[in-house]
Formats: C-alpha cells, sequence, structure tokens
C-alpha cells in the first residue's frame, strides 16, 4: 500500500501566517506533521511512503500554480493508492476539517471517515472540535475546485489541521510532541480504512547474569551483560554464569 504524502505550500509559497507573536508558518507546520506521519506509517506491515517535498528541496520548491501541477504529475507517476495532503487552516475559526474531491468514489468516502473518526477522538482530548461538518467535498472550499484532489487518480484527501491563526491552536501546533500524537490518529485512520497491520517486534532474547550463586542482572542487551561480567571481574568473584531465561 502506497501513500504519497504532499506537505501543502513550501519554497516561497509559505502558506498562511501564525496568531501574532508565534510567528509560525504553515509550510513549516506541514512539513513536520508529514515527517512525523511518514515515521508512524513505518509502524504498519506494507506500507510505503514517497513525500512531494522534503527538507532538501522545500526552500527552492516552486510556489502554485507551478508547483501544484508538479506535485500532482509526480503523484500519478507513482501508482499510489492514497494522496495525503497536509495543511493548516486560517481566517479566524476553530477545529479540524478535511477535503475530498466532489462525486469521490465510496472508497475515498471511508478513507475520509475513517481519519475523521481518528482525528477528531484524538482532538476531543484537547478540548477542540471539527470546523462546522468535519467531512467535506472540494465543492464547500474557497475556491470550489482543489486540484490536487481533483486531478489525482488515486483516493486523495486533504487535512486542514486547525487553525493557524487561533492563539490556542497556534500553540498546539508548536508543540512536536502534539503533532506526533496527531500524526499518529491520521495515520491510525488510513490503517483502518486500508486494513493495515501493525508490524509486530519480536522480543529480544533474555539473559541471566549469575556471580558466586547469585543473580546479578536479568537483560536483553549486550553491553549490561559486559558491564556485569567486567565488575565481577574486577572484583575477583569466583564463578560468572549466564544463561537464556526466554
Amino acid at each position: 500500500m502506497k501513500v504519497v504524502i504532499d506537505p501543502g505550500h513550501g519554497g516561497s509559497d509559505t502558506g498562511a501566517v501564525g496568531a501574532v507573536g508565534f510567528g509560525l508558518r504553515e509550510a513549516d507546520v506541514a512539513l513536520q506533521l508529514a515527517e512525523l506521519v511518514g515515521e508512524h506509517f513505518g509502524k504498519y506491515e506494507g506500507a510505503v511512503v514517497t513525500f512531494t517535498r522534503n527538507r532538501n528541496t522545500s526552500s527552492s520548491y516552486p510556489a502554485p500554480p507551478a508547483g501544484l501541477r508538479k506535485r500532482i504529475a509526480y503523484a500519478n507517476n507513482t501508482n499510489a493508492d492514497l494522496f495525503l495532503s497536509l495543511h493548516c487552516n486560517a481566517g479566524g475559526g476553530s477545529g479540524f476539517e478535511s477535503y475530498i474531491a466532489k462525486g469521490a468514489p465510496a472508497r475515498t468516502q471511508r478513507i475520509q471517515k475513517a481519519i475523521n473518526d481518528q482525528v477528531l477522538s484524538y482532538l476531543k482530548g484537547y478540548n477542540i472540535g471539527p470546523h462546522g461538518q468535519p467531512a467535506k467535498n472540494d465543492s464547500q472550499a474557497a475556491r470550489s475546485r482543489i486540484a490536487v484532489l481533483q486531478d489525482t487518480k488515486m483516493s486523495a484527501v486533504l487535512l486542514e489541521c486547525l487553525f493557524i491563526d487561533n492563539a490556542k491552536e497556534n500553540k498546539l501546533l508548536c508543540d512536536r510532541q502534539f503533532l506526533d500524537g496527531l500524526a499518529k490518529a491520521i495515520v491510525k485512520g488510513v490503517a483502518a480504512a486500508f486494513g493495515l497491520k501493525e508490524k509486530v517486534n519480536k522480543p529480544k532474547q533474555m539473559y541471566r547474569v549469575m556471580v558466586d550463586g547469585k543473580e546479578a542482572v536479568d537483560t536483553a542487551y549486550e553491553s549490561k551483560i559486559n558491564d556485569t561480567v567486567t565488575r565481577a571481574i574486577s572484583s575477583q568473584k569466583n564463578e560468572i554464569t549466564i544463561r537464556k531465561i526466554m
């Protein structure tokens, strides 16, 4: 399952600007959130992630409309299953909303709903709700046509993650821990829609170190075993044994 993650704006296009006194730019928030989303996708089996821009390209990325056409062409050439565009809102409001293309198929609508459910559940803990009706199509957007939704060949969802000019929400968007939780919620929504399974990490082999018949340490880390053995030798202990315990 391949996802194209699109951090909104970039380069000369900074996007919306944060509340007075915070100096936050939408393009920077979108990029940081995109990187965190990519990290969380790495925890799922079969998930492959690619980006329309990263830290190496964002400073020179062309502004719209040239930038948008380039992103759409890139996404369409990847044979991806999902295009996920990340943004922040502005204009004196509050909350979260998402967009899909007008007339999008049922599959895309299910993806949008799954993401909304997870994100709004997460934001509830911060007393933040949806901005009006959270699930929208692009006929309800200010420009009435969102190119990255209409012209991409795969399912596409655009997320407006809080209002950057709202003082409370701006402060949260400056908090990496909050953004990480938001990224996790977004990915959980996509995983639920696509039936992705989390990777199972095989537990490390545990060892017990005994020194003169007494338990010294149970550990899976070679460095701790080495330290324990070294200290026992330095103390001129008579017997050191190491054995597997699981």
